[in-house]
Order: structure tokens, then sequence, then C-alpha cells
């Protein structure tokens, strides 16, 4: 008797849309072989995609068939040639290796006498015709994603710090992730203050919760590079229509400035700060402070004690053995940052001051702001005639064409213009308004903070290097927004340099002056020195 071995193959959308079913093939398989008197060797069910051979179980029906040590042949049976494969190119291959090892493929509902010349061309219809229909469903299919993302719609799994939801419509979208959306722009604000390495940043989104998985180092990198997060979606080029990047229909991260920095950062054409130094919990002033006796920035470092308790010390790192408690300098440095933080008074006072100037000095940017919105109107009535001349025959194709990339791109530039004037406005009054009073009570916020936010307050704060002499920290230089805070109320309340007790004046070309407020007698004993 004539052995046969059954192959079943459906796809999981296969079965959904045709109502292919596996339990009904091997029914009619099981059939045909009794009926034609065969005898069932081998039974292979798959759920796999004909597109290739690689198949699970195709591939133990192979390995099963190389065993084999009889030289009769052996049919494989199944009911269709597209169950068997439904790529032309690669089927031809598989039935040429089937006969080496003494195996006949047939479709028992669409039956060929191979031996027989004509049969074929038959061959290549059943082959080939499964195939063009998988083309044809995979360019549909192309063509709708290409159609979706010109609409601005993210097509795929959410990339990191986003999250796939659909509305109410069954239409899909993606949204802000809560927890790595706000670990994500936490990175990209990071890396605009240019303080800490990429690396540093990255290691430091993980100790704060950050997914290893979800942030791992690569896709780490790529988010930082991808425009998705700035609100746009790259269409990619094809044929001759070039790539370009829409507007998404998904809320951005960070605004497209925000963004456009970040780019340069990374790619070296802004200013790199050198990155400041990560710091155990104990040495929180580590790299910034400064040796007085040979200018080295000091280091810091813990011993070990008898008793296994650890000391932890600030030292220098040259031969002159500068070496200080830390925990006497931490001390004395939250003592004179305790002076020097502004009262609420001193804010409002800035505050009412400042919006009075900056209201007036906007009337520049609303005129800026019209300036833009003129050309940009020009340029589209512009377009809108080079398109009613093109209907009318007046102008050519490949002419407007041209018109129209041109003007496109002018467009783009000057609404981008448009979009950095409201983008900064927005953002000073958001800066000024609810994060400036964070400098009531700096003190408190170092002392409750971690590592990472006191050395950002450190930083923030103090643009250059302090000076510790065994007593107090001295700087020659207060960040300018400290100053100008100082500077402002001072004026307000007609205080002249030299008996205004802000923290301004001690930097006023001294050399060496300590953060607390200056006294009269301060300033006679620095100018001494």
């Amino acid at each position: 008797m004539k052995r046969a071995d059954l192959y079943i193959r459906v796809s999981t959308d296969e079965q959904a849309d045709k109502g292919y079913s596996q339990r009904d093939q091997e029914e009619r398989l099981r059939k045909y072989c009794q009926i034609k008197g065969l005898e069932v060797r081998n039974v292979y069910i798959e759920d796999y995609s004909a597109k290739s051979f690689k198949r699970p179980e195709w591939q133990k029906l192979l390995s099963n068939l190389r065993k084999q040590k009889a030289k009769n042949t052996t049919l494989l049976l199944f009911t269709k040639w597209d169950r068997f494969s439904r790529n032309a190119g690669d089927a031809y291959q598989m039935i040429n290796r089937l006969r080496k090892l003494y195996v006949e493929p047939s479709a028992i509902e669409q039956p060929l006498d191979l031996s027989v010349p004509e049969n074929k061309m038959m061959l290549a219809f059943y082959l080939a015709s499964p195939e063009v229909e998988n083309d044809r469903r995979s360019l549909n299919v192309f063509h709708g994603m290409r159609r979706a993302k010109k609409e601005g719609r993210y097509m795929g799994p959410a990339s990191v710090g986003y999250v796939n939801k659909m509305s109410e419509d069954k239409k899909k979208y993606i949204a802000i992730h809560e927890k790595e959306g706000a670990l994500l722009k936490w990175a990209f604000e990071k890396i605009l203050e240019n303080k800490f390495s990429t690396e540093q940043i990255w290691k430091l989104l993980l100790k704060k919760g950050g997914n290893r998985y979800r942030f791992s180092k690569n896709n780490f990198w790529v988010a930082l590079r991808n425009p998705l997060y700035c609100g746009k979606i790259f269409v990619p080029p094809y044929k001759e229509e070039e790539g370009y990047y829409v507007k998404g229909q998904h809320e951005p991260l960070i605004s497209e400035r925000k963004f456009n920095e970040v780019q340069e950062i990374l790619e070296g054409r802004k200013r790199v700060v050198k990155p400041k130094i990560l710091s155990l919990d104990n040495l929180p002033l580590r790299g910034f402070l400064e040796c007085p006796n040979c200018d080295r920035v000091l280091t810091g470092s813990a011993s070990k004690g008898k008793m296994g308790k650890y000391y932890y010390y600030y030292h220098c790192t040259s031969r002159c053995g500068t070496r200080f408690k830390a925990g006497e300098v931490n001390e004395i440095f939250i003592e004179q940052l305790r002076r020097l933080s502004p009262s609420e008074a001193i804010v409002d006072m800035y505050l009412d001051s400042f919006f009075e100037e900056y209201n007036n000095r906007r009337k520049t940017d609303r005129k800026k702001r019209k300036d833009l919105l003129a050309q940009i109107d020009k340029l589209n009535s512009r377009l809108k005639g080079a398109l009613i001349k093109n209907v009318d025959g007046k102008l050519d194709d490949d002419d407007y064409q041209k018109i129209k990339k041109f003007t496109n791109k002018e467009l783009e530039e000057l609404e981008s213009k448009l979009n950095d004037l409201s983008d900064i406005n927005s953002e000073i009054n958001d800066l000024l308004r609810k994060n400036l009073r964070k400098l009531i009570g700096i003190d408190k916020q170092y002392e409750r903070g971690d590592i990472e936010e006191k050395r950002t307050i450190i930083s923030s704060m103090f643009p250059e290097n302090l000076l510790f002499d065994g007593n107090r920290h001295r700087t020659q230089r207060l960040n300018t927004a400290f100053d100008l805070i100082y500077f402002k109320t001072n004026k307000l309340k007609g205080k002249k340099n030299g008996t205004s007790l802000s923290f301004l004046d001690l930097s006023q070309q001294v050399t060496w002056l300590g953060l607390e407020p200056r006294t009269l007698s301060l300033k006679g004993r620095c100018s001494t020195n």
C-alpha cells in the first residue's frame, strides 16, 4: 500500500477571512486517502504564513523525510497549492528538493500530473495566483499606511514615552505615557541644561525608575533623535516622491524649538559645557569647590575609621594637603544659602517690575509676528495664484510644482519662526509665574532634595566654582537670575551701590567675596585683602 504524509496549513487571517479550518482540511485529506487506498503515515498541522518555507512544522517534515531510507515514492498531500506555498520561485525549488527525497507533492483539489509537460503551465498558474494575491494585499496595506502617515497618524507599536490607545470610534492613536513620557521629557530638559553627559543622563533616568528594557541605551539614543517627540511624522521616500515630515495628530512631548536645540547639542554645534561630576550623597559640593592654596578643584572621598564608620572629606589632589571635613563644609554652605534665600516680598517686587518691562518689550515681538503673518499671507496668495494659472492652462505642471516646492519651503521656515516667538513668550511666562517662586526657601529645598537636586541647585546658582577658606564659601559671580532679582529690588528700593545688603554687590570687581549679605565692614576688609 502506498503511503502518504498529510500537510495542513492555515494562517490566522485566512481562517478569519475565508473560513479555512484545520479540522476541515484533515477530514478531506483523510477521506481522499481512504478512497484512493493510501496509508496515512504522518500528519503535519501548521498555523504559519506561506510566504516562505521557514515554518516550524515544514522544517520538521523535511527532517523526517531526510531520515527515511526507503526508495519508494511517498506522497505529500495538501488540499490546494496555496497551502503548499505562496511564493512561486521558492515553490519550484522545494518541489525539486522533494523529488530528490522521493517525495511527490500533490494538491487533492487541484490535481496535476507533473510528468505531462503541459501541466507545468497550470502549476505555474496555481503557484503564481496566491503570490499575486499576497502582493496586491501588501501593496494595498502599504498605500493605506502611507496615506495615514501623510495625514499625521502614527503607525505601529508606540515608541518609548507613548502608549497605543483606541478612540470611541475605533480609531487607533498614540498618547503620552504618564511615567515614561515624564521621564523622557525630563531627559530632554537635562540635555538642554548642558551640564551632564548623555551617558550620565541615561544612568540617572534609570535611577529615577526608567524600565531598563524600554529605556535601553540604544532605545534612549534613538528616542533623542526621533522627531516624533516634537509632533512630527516622517513620510519616507517612494518612487519619485521625496521623503518629508508632516505635523502629527498626536500630542508632542516637547516643542519643536527645544527638540532642535537638543539636536544641536548632540551634534556638537552648540558649546558643550564640561559635564558635572556625579557625587555621593555626603559630598554634594564635590566638583564645585576650589582649593584655596593651589586653585585646583577639590574632590571628595570617604575614609573608614577603626570602628567601621565612614568619615567624608573634601580634599585636594595636589601636594598642598588641603583637607576639610565634609559635614562642616556642607553645614556652612547651607547656613550661607539660608541667608541668600530671597523673601516672598522680594520675589513679588521683582515679578511686578519685570512684567512691566516685559510687556513693553513684547511690542517688538508683536511687530515681528505681524510681519511674519504678512509674509505668510503673501506666499499663500502666490501659491493660490500659481494654482489658478495651472488650472487655466497658463502655467505648466513642472513650473507649478517648482513654485509649490519653493513656496512651501519658505512657508515652513516662516511658520517655524512664528512658532519660536510664541514658544518663547509662553515659556517665559511659565518660568516666571510658576518656577521663580521656587527660589523662596531655596535652602529648605536644598536640604530636602536628593543628591541630584542639590547639585542642580548649586550649578544653577553658581556658574563658577566656590572657594572655601575653612570658615565660609566665596564666589566671584552669582547666577544672572539672582543678580537681576537683587539688582531690580535694590533699584526699586532706591539703594545705592555699597549700601545694599544684596548678594549682587559682592561680585562688583572684588576678588573672592562670600555668599553672605554684604556689609560695609566686609567691603573694607575684602578691599584691603
